[in-house]
């Protein structure tokens, strides 16, 4: 056997877990796995809780590729990818190619970047016309269906009342008259996140999921980790970024005929001095909807928390983003003995007979899965409360009340 051919023995072929690979769509091609490197790693989610949109990205490599195939994975195509039990992790578009032979005895390896359908509603373009009065949920819903996005809304309950959007070239007569001007998808849902805090994401089919964070109590059931399989020991965190007073518009702000609210938590202000933000010109209908959305910002923001940077699992799961985990049995030294945390995002890494994912986790606070005081009834008394529910498990009111 040459060195060449011990080379390639010796180098793992396609990943144990990844069932295919398909490019170019229903009438392209499937990957001959035989050029599949045994590294495929995809992105999901977003790196912490009150981070930008990203969308989910995806990394593979193809080694000795005929040059008659190098434009069947040319930019621009669509990317497949289903893992051994035909659930599908990945769909997107390859965005960048790179194509390295830095030894004579191994062969040229393609490496691949795709990002997934999220993306293209950057280049969707909607509004254009005027927008009614609605729901939150019907306004993401609205975002959707003008762009030609396959998604779905998991809307806050009950939903939180939008105004109608000012033209941006009002009539001098009738200023609710004008002209307004078109925006593309990606900016439209990012004004919706300033609305009421949420997260867009998409499935591993490529379905866009527009998410707000209240309105995440018993989508899923919650994941207890086996502490076999938790990699040892996740590193804690907590950072001083505190929001003690909160100022949030409302109407599309003072020059739409809005208005603004502010909101305070005098402890935190004496304990960390006056630390503020603000969103000046929200589509909030009035002000009783902005001081309730910023009091809702304000219970997430006024005080640090323990958090985890990063855990890995050694073994894959099914997540989804908004999803509680419960993390048990953790070493003497770490905050607590056992943590409930909510899923933001998490990355992939399937390397031969290897599948390890790493979770970006945040406090239920922080996601939004605290329970408000308002929501507790006013019947349930102290003493009728569960006496073996913790503070951390209080996100939600079914905890709070014994069984039977």
């Amino acid at each position: 056997m040459t060195e060449l051919e011990l080379e390639l023995e010796v180098e793992p072929r396609a990943p144990d877990y990844i069932g295919q690979i398909r490019v170019g769509g229903p009438q392209g091609f499937w990957a001959a796995f035989d050029h599949v490197l045994a590294s495929v790693s995809i992105r999901h989610g977003r790196d912490t809780v009150d981070g930008p949109v990203q969308a989910s990205t995806c990394t593979l490599g193809l080694r000795a590729l005929p040059r008659s195939d190098l434009k069947i994975w040319e930019v621009g195509t669509m990317l497949e990818i289903w893992d051994s039990s035909n659930a599908k992790l990945f769909t997107g578009t390859i965005t960048d190619n790179a194509l390295a032979e830095d030894d004579p005895l191994t062969d040229a390896v393609l490496s691949i970047v795709a990002v997934s359908t999220l993306e293209q509603a950057g280049s969707r373009q909607v509004r254009g016309h005027a927008w009614p009065a609605e729901g939150w949920g019907a306004r993401a819903a609205r975002i959707l269906s003008e762009a030609g996005l396959t998604g779905t809304v998991q809307a806050p309950t009950p939903d939180v009342p939008l105004a109608a959007p000012p033209p941006d070239e009002p009539n001098v007569d009738d200023p609710s008259t004008g002209t307004w001007a078109a925006t593309d998808a990606l900016s439209a849902l990012g004004d919706i996140l300033n609305d009421v805090d949420g997260t867009v994401f998409e499935l591993g089919d490529g379905t866009i999921v527009v998410q707000a964070l209240s309105g995440r109590a018993g989508l899923y059931p919650m994941l207890t980790l086996d502490p076999a399989i938790v990699l040892y020991s996740p590193e804690w965190e907590m950072t001083l970024d505190v929001k003690n007073r909160i100022v949030l518009g409302w109407g599309y702000g003072a020059d739409a005929g809005g208005g603004s609210v502010t909101v305070n938590d005098p402890d935190s202000q004496t304990r960390y001095g006056l630390r503020w933000t603000g969103e000046f010109t929200t589509g909030l209908a009035d002000a009783t909807t902005a001081g309730h959305q910023a009091l809702e910002k304000l219970d997430r923001l006024a005080w640090p928390r323990w958090s985890l940077g990063a855990v890995t699992v050694l073994e894959p799961q099914a997540l989804a983003i908004g999803q509680l985990v419960q993390l048990t049995e953790l070493p003497a030294a770490a905050p607590f003995a056992s943590w409930n945390a909510v899923v933001e995002g998490w990355v992939d890494t399937i390397e031969g007979p290897d599948w390890t994912q790493d979770l970006v986790l945040a406090d239920p606070q922080d996601s939004g899965l605290a329970l408000p005081w308002l929501d507790v009834p006013a019947s349930l008394l102290w003493q009728d409360v569960a006496p073996a529910c913790r503070w951390s498990d209080a996100y939600n009111l079914g905890n709070l009340i014994p069984e039977g």
